[in-house]
């Protein structure tokens, strides 16, 4: 019971990084660049892949798109401990392939100085490990 808590709780946080990802997106500026001349740039800069789409939709449609895959990936996680704790009992490849997922996002997040998404996945991945250990 403990270790479904758990799990569920970790996906639950990433679920609601997903959420505020989406939303600081939308509803503040805080994924925003802090230089305005930057942003002015990027909205008059054309992609290459695409001569309609400018630096500063694909910036906010990346933004967007991680925030949600963040969220869908919670829900998965946070369905599969609710639904049947069975499918994620010890070392699978799903229960590697979430935990590893979730490493990578830490690890990224260490790399690029993101500092808060940093200690919120390092919550999340001790969260799941400590699950699988507790479900074996």
């Amino acid at each position: 019971m403990i270790a479904k808590l758990l799990w569920e709780i970790g996906a639950s946080l990433q679920m609601l990084i997903g959420v505020a990802h989406v939303l600081g997106t939308l509803y503040s500026q805080l994924l925003h660049p802090e230089d305005k001349n930057l942003i002015e740039k990027m909205k008059s800069t054309l992609l290459n892949v695409d001569k309609k789409a400018t630096q500063w939709n694909a910036w906010i449609f990346f933004n967007l798109a991680f925030g949600l895959c963040l969220f869908m990936v919670g829900l998965f996680s946070c369905v599969l401990a609710y639904e049947d704790l069975e499918i994620i009992k010890g070392f699978t490849v799903l229960t590697l392939g979430i935990v590893v997922c979730s490493m990578l996002i830490t690890f990224f997040a260490q790399r690029l100085a993101i500092r808060k998404v940093r200690t919120v996945f390092v919550i999340v991945t001790v969260l799941y490990l400590v699950s699988i250990l507790l479900n074996q």
